[in-house]
């Protein structure tokens, strides 16, 4: 079961908040409030978070190779074959909860903005799939025009009513 997405007028009221609690500017996640000049900072920031994103996805892929190889053993068990396949479906609930973070950003699923989080250990070696598609979103996302959360963060600076 997926969470209820925050309502659009509730997002909205919550950045505008933010912007007016942080001089009219909305923070973005990684970046502070560097995105408002795109200096030096911000492209360090930024090619900062990618480096964080792309360790973590070699971690996460990586662990998620390993178990998927330990379920499937040598192949010939179609059991184990199919509960490693299973296994790492668990990818797409990773990438569908990316895509609702990106959407949502700068704010997470609480409506705070987005901070760092060190997931529980055992938890992030059974979710590696879930973790690896999660994380591919996020670094796919790194990739585009505007970073993570800068457009919403555009659009809700200054607006202070």
């Amino acid at each position: 079961m997926s969470k209820a997405p925050i309502p659009d007028d509730v997002r909205r009221a919550r950045l505008r908040t933010i912007a007016r609690q942080n001089g009219g500017a909305v923070p973005v996640p990684f970046l502070g409030l560097t995105w408002q000049t795109r200096g030096g900072a911000y492209w360090r920031r930024r090619a900062g978070a990618t480096v964080v994103f792309l360790l973590a996805l070699a971690l996460v892929g990586g662990m998620a190779t390993g178990f998927t190889i330990g379920i499937a053993g040598n192949g010939r068990d179609v059991i184990r074959v199919v509960l490693a396949v299973l296994y790492d479906l668990t990818a797409i609930a990773g990438i569908r909860s990316g895509l609702r973070t990106l959407a949502a950003a700068p704010l997470d699923d609480r409506g705070r903005i987005v901070g760092s989080a060190v997931p529980n250990g055992l938890l992030a070696l059974v979710l590696a799939p879930y973790g690896t598609g999660l994380v591919l979103t996020m670094l796919l996302a790194t990739f585009r025009r505007d970073f993570i959360g800068e457009n919403s963060a555009r659009e809700f600076s200054g607006t202070i009513a």
